[in-house]
């Protein structure tokens, strides 16, 4: 039995938190996500009536929010590494750190 080697997608941002497409598979899954939402988004929205206007809204809009919730959770799970605040590849903790570090000396 051959181990297969859990191949990354994603890879943390240097700037700001989350993840940024390192593959072609992440380019493709993140463009399709943001084409399908708007695609299946605007017909929903336009194809309401009057009448049940306030409860189709309300279906979309936790339907978009489980949506990205979905996909967010994807992408942690692909990406070669953690979730975390950085600046310049660093993690702020680590930033803080050495700030707290530097004002005690």
């Amino acid at each position: 039995m051959s181990e297969t080697k859990q191949q990354f997608w994603f890879k943390p941002k240097r700037h700001g938190y989350g993840a940024v497409p390192n593959t072609w598979q992440g380019v493709l899954v993140t463009t399709a996500f943001a084409l399908l939402v708007p695609l299946i988004s605007v017909p929903w929205i336009l194809s309401l009536s009057d009448e049940h206007r306030f409860i189709g809204m309300a279906v979309w809009a936790l339907a978009l929010l489980f949506s990205v919730w979905k996909f967010t959770e994807f992408a942690k799970r692909k990406t070669d590494g953690e979730w975390l605040w950085r600046w310049n590849g660093k993690p702020y903790r680590e930033l803080m750190a050495e700030k707290a570090k530097e004002l005690e000396e």
